[in-house]
């Protein structure tokens, strides 16, 4: 059975890399795409001018600014319903205007998956990376977000993150559920013990679990400080993959692990990311 997966663009700025890796899993998974493009109108209150000191808004300036995104947002719809029908994908589009995040929060609840690229921000203030925007949305996404390079990468691993937790877990079957169409892909379990031992908590359940949705699944166990080796690992083994965690959203403790191993992922090792919360 299919999905309802969206791809997430900054309506004036359209993401190749977003578009070729939505529509190779709606493909591959035969799910409905969804290709969301969101007009930002906050920028309507900072479009001022000034007349005596006093601030204006200068309706002008507005109007030809609206104008302006209008063009670059039906260029980009044009390109993504020929990036679909291209590989006969079904689609639809809709189109979005108001405050991103409160667009694209409401969209997460009625969807099975969103895919967005990971340079998307809009109008963030501060700096970082993921920018405020993408770390406001993965916190409070009603869904599973899908981080994606702005270049697509042709991806045949999944590299699953087991914490001996239920978030991870939880991040696991999810991942299962929504990639069902696409059982080639290998699976590696990913764990890591602060201690020196090859011990997985819960292992006997959990790999049940995993060998039941994962029928060639590997296991490694890593050692030494749980973020370190993590991305050390991922640095070297990291080549055509999606990586999968859980708890971004969950205790405080758990969701700043989990946000500083997604920031450096995404900032040092460009691959696809693979995030859900309970």
């Amino acid at each position: 059975m299919g999905k309802k997966i969206l791809a997430a663009f900054d309506g004036t700025k359209y993401s190749d890399g977003a578009s070729k890796y939505a529509i190779e899993i709606a493909k591959a998974t035969n799910s409905l795409l969804v290709g969301v493009f969101i007009q930002d109108m906050r920028y309507i209150n900072f479009t001022y001018a000034y007349a005596w000191d006093q601030p204006f808004i200068d309706f002008s300036t507005v109007e030809e600014s609206q104008k302006e995104d209008q063009e670059k947002i039906k260029l980009n719809i044009k390109l993504f319903h020929r990036a679909c029908e291209e590989k006969g994908v079904q689609h639809k589009v809709h189109l979005d205007k108001g405050v991103p995040i409160q667009e694209l929060l409401t969209e997460s609840v009625f969807s099975d998956l969103i895919i967005i690229d990971s340079h998307t921000g809009f109008f963030s203030l501060g700096e970082g990376y993921p920018n405020p925007f993408l770390k406001d949305f993965l916190a409070d996404s009603h869904c599973p977000v899908l981080i994606v390079p702005h270049q697509y990468t042709y991806f045949d691993k999944a590299v699953l993150c087991y914490d001996g937790g239920p978030s991870s877990v939880f991040a696991i079957k999810q991942f299962s559920y929504l990639f069902q169409g696409m059982e080639d892909l290998k699976a590696v379990v990913l764990s890591v013990n602060e201690q020196s031992g090859n011990h997985l908590k819960d292992g006997h359940n959990f790999k049940d679990l995993v060998h039941t949705h994962f029928k060639n699944a590997e296991f490694e166990i890593l050692n030494g400080h749980a973020e370190q080796a993590l991305v050390n690992y991922l640095k070297t083994n990291a080549n055509n993959t999606i990586l999968v965690m859980g708890a971004y959203g969950g205790s405080a403790l758990s969701r700043m692990f989990h946000q500083s191993l997604s920031t450096k992922v995404l900032k040092e090792i460009s691959i696809p990311v693979f995030i859900t919360h309970q």
